[in-house]
């Protein structure tokens, strides 16, 4: 593909993607999941669970802007309508898209959430 083509696929065409390459990553490493992303996701791009922890994941295939607080305390909000033990994980393209005050919220949350990158 080049670099042209690649201009051409939309936001939400890249951020499908970007979520079919994480569940991919997952189903790799035998971990059951799937996709629920959509239109009225409730922020909810990818769920599954392993050994017996359920977990959510927000993919986020932000290249321009930063994943702050706000998307922190989205997931926060997912998580408290999951059951007990429920892990979310926000998923960027890098660590550097997190902003402090993102990556302190989620230290310092009552909730499981975790910040990868891919």
């Amino acid at each position: 593909m080049t670099k042209f083509q690649q201009e051409e696929i939309s936001p939400v065409q890249k951020g499908k993607n970007f979520e079919m390459k994480i569940e991919k990553l997952l189903t790799d490493a035998n971990i059951k999941c799937e996709i629920t992303g959509g239109p009225g996701d409730k922020g909810i791009d990818i769920k599954g669970m392993k050994k017996g922890v359920k977990f959510i994941i927000e993919c986020k295939n932000w290249r321009t802007k930063n994943i702050d607080c706000s998307i922190i305390n989205q997931i926060e909000g997912v998580l408290s309508r999951q059951s007990n033990g429920t892990i979310g994980i926000v998923a960027a393209l890098s660590m550097n898209r997190y902003t402090p005050g993102a990556k302190e919220t989620a230290r310092t949350s009552i909730y499981n959430v975790i910040l990868v990158d891919n």
